[in-house]
């Protein structure tokens, strides 16, 4: 460890040093609080700039947004995203952007990368179900690739999730309840003492547990036939979140600011499984029953950041380390196999009655950014990286003598960007990012935007640029035997054969707003070459390989209007079409298109109401269901929001998803859910 220590050190010397400045240089997304408006972002160039004038598709998402939605959760909160689809599964939440899968969104905290599950099928499943909302103070969302300013995972785009900074004292309290949890959570800003500014904040989250019946029959080998029949269960149990963050502020002519910031999460959870039994003309075997798995979770991450400013620079350094912790024991209480010791054996190797899995994922990060004013026309950003990630784990390959796997790979990296203001008109943005990667070696990725204002109430945005996604630590290495569910036994092994995945991508659209009507139309085309999936090697084996060509075209539309100070309209239609270049074939887990209405209430009132009505429908999502068919899904979804304020600082919120209660248990489509929460702001 120590060892690990020097070496990041001296790689941040080396940047520091690089970037020409005496200090510490800028982080990956600037303070919150430097941003004057919401019209203000930090995600998509890595620096200040207003939202109309960036070429990419950018939203923001503010803490008034959230609370106006009742949104008890960070999925929640993302509901109203243009182009953003959250959908609950098997294992967390898929989240896409742009028809591009999880595995290829970036999702951030104030700009820092967690550490968590790295395969195609868990990365960002859980990410935002570790975050406590109410730290947010907004959320930035970048639509497309990003990969020249951010390096590989960013192919699809970019979610950042801001927290609140310690300004002034205050505290809040909430509860929440509902059909998924019940909640209670405290925000104290202790405001400033001194130089100091401090906050601290804790969540305590029961997931309710939700049962559901599963009766299925699948016909295998030899009229051997699987036969499923019992209750399944969500992971349910305790969640608690804790946050603390902290400021010295140095009130010098550089305006140099310490900050450190300390976060632990915690999950104590459990999920149980339908019963399974096989049969065949030699008898029927039990092969799952009263199965469950309990996990145990634990994440803790730390940062320091130092941050000046001079008449021409913004800069920055930022070191943090960032660690997630597993346990998960799953036990089966089915009855002894009989029969031959060899069959025997077999049936006890594929469903055991007791495992055990440890997995230990690790981020550590230190950076340096520098944004120089050079004169009216020309803002250069650049800055360095070096990133270190490793896996420990029961699932990974082993040495001898090891009964876990340990892998690890490390990168360090340089980029550019120009913010060059031709005129008053035209912005032009070109950007570059060099990275080395220690198994992959060398990547240049290019990028080129660009916003013309043709009037005051219209303009035209393009970009056009290379991304990249290096293969993880679990796709090269893993090897894993593991009962999943009531009857399915994973075996994967990993592919140290794997190359990077390659994106081109291109995207052109119109932003129209003229103070009472807005819209915008976006035409985006984005073709990934050695896209990673998963290949049967065996009866009961798979592995990851790269897939030549796939290509996702699609166009986002977006129009709305003042109907009054008060009331708003607004429709939102994204069209996607997601294939396998080769062969044709659509990829699975994505709608061909998707319309949403919207209309917003709010009185603007310290003491108001405000409240969301929308229905989202969704036409042919294709995807797998639960017997192995592909199919075409058509459904919609109204849904319901409301925020009373009172003049005590108290409020009242809260809202209804699917209030037609559609269900389709193939695309977890659960039914109505309810949710309704109080806080009190002193």
């Amino acid at each position: 460890m120590n060892n690990k220590i020097l070496k990041m050190g001296i790689i941040s010397c080396i940047v520091m040093s690089s970037l020409g400045v005496a200090m510490p240089i800028t982080c990956a997304a600037e303070p919150a609080e430097k941003l004057s408006t919401s019209e203000v972002v930090v995600t998509a160039n890595r620096t200040q700039e207003e939202i109309k004038a960036i070429p990419q598709a950018t939203e923001v998402i503010t803490a008034q947004d959230i609370q106006d939605l009742g949104a008890t959760t960070v999925q929640d909160a993302l509901a109203l995203a243009h182009d953003v689809t959250v959908r609950s599964g098997t294992v967390g939440s898929n989240v896409q952007i742009r028809g591009m899968s999880k595995n290829h969104i970036l999702i951030l905290v104030d700009g820092k990368r967690m550490a968590g599950e790295d395969t195609a099928k868990l990365t960002n499943s859980y990410a935002l179900e570790r975050l406590n909302v109410n730290d947010i103070e907004r959320i930035e969302i970048v639509r497309g690739s990003s990969s020249a300013l951010y390096g590989s995972d960013a192919i699809g785009g970019i979610i950042n999730i801001i927290t609140k900074v310690p300004s002034e004292f205050s505290t809040t309290i909430g509860t929440i309840t509902g059909t998924k949890n019940t909640a209670t959570y405290v925000y104290a800003d202790l405001g400033k003492n001194g130089r100091w500014s401090s906050s601290v904040s804790a969540r305590w989250d029961k997931v309710r547990e939700r049962k559901e019946y599963q009766y299925s029959e699948q016909m295998g080998r030899g009229g051997k036939i699987t036969v499923i029949d019992g209750i399944n269960s969500n992971m349910y149990g305790m969640h608690r979140t804790y946050h603390t963050a902290a400021k010295y502020d140095f009130e010098n002519a550089n305006k140099n600011t310490l900050r450190f910031d300390v976060d632990y999460l915690k999950d104590d959870l459990k999920s149980a499984y339908a019963d399974a039994y096989s049969k065949s003309p030699a008898g029927k075997t039990v092969t799952a029953k009263n199965k469950y798995s309990t996990f145990d979770n634990e994440r803790i991450g730390f940062s320091v950041e130092y941050a000046g400013q001079t008449d021409r620079n913004d800069y920055s350094f930022r070191t943090y380390y960032d660690q997630l912790k597993k346990n998960t024991n799953t036990y089966n209480a089915r009855p002894d196999f009989r029969g031959p010791p060899a069959i025997v054996n077999m049936l006890n190797k594929t469903y055991p009655k007791m495992t055990s899995d440890f997995s230990k994922y690790t981020t550590w990060v230190a950076e340096a950014k520098d944004t120089m004013y050079v004169n009216d026309a020309h803002t250069l950003t650049f800055g360095g990286e070096y990133r270190f990630t490793e896996y420990e784990g029961t699932r990974l390959k082993k040495t001898a003598g090891s009964t876990v796997g340990k892998h690890n790979f490390n990168s360090y990296a340089g980029y550019a960007e120009d913010l060059w203001q031709v005129n008053d008109d035209l912005l032009i943005t070109p950007s570059l990012r060099f990275e080395h990667n220690s198994h992959f070696g060398n990547k240049t990725t290019p990028k080129l935007g660009l916003t013309y204002h043709i009037n005051d109430k219209l303009r035209f945005k393009s970009n056009y640029g290379k991304g990249y996604k290096a293969p993880t630590v679990s796709e090269m290495y893993l090897d894993m035997t593991h009962p999943m569910g009531p009857a399915v036994v994973m075996n994967i092994v990993g592919n140290p054969n794997l190359k990077p995945e390659e994106s081109t991508n291109f995207d052109v659209g119109f932003e129209y707003d003229d103070g009472k009507t807005f819209g915008k139309i976006s035409y985006f085309k984005n073709k990934v070459n050695n896209l990673i999936a998963t290949k049967r090697i065996e009866s009961t084996k798979t592995t990851y390989v790269n897939i030549d060509k796939t290509q996702v075209n699609g166009v986002e539309t977006e129009i709305g209007h003042h109907l009054s100070n008060r009331l708003s309209v607004k429709i939102h239609d994204s069209w996607l079409d997601a294939t396998d270049a080769i062969s044709g074939e659509r990829l699975t887990g994505r709608a061909k298109n998707a319309i949403s209405f919207q209309l917003v209430y709010d009185d603007h009132k310290n003491d108001g109401f405000s409240a969301v009505l929308w229905d989202t429908f969704i036409s042919d999502f294709y995807d797998t269901d639960r017997n192995g068919k592909d199919r075409n899904f058509t459904y919609n979804t109204l849904n319901f929001s409301f925020n009373k304020k009172f003049k005590n600082g108290m409020s009242v919120f809260g809202g209804i998803d699917n209030i037609l209660n559609k269900k389709d248990s193939d695309i977890y489509l659960d039914g109505r859910v309810w949710r309704v929460g109080v806080e009190r702001k002193f």
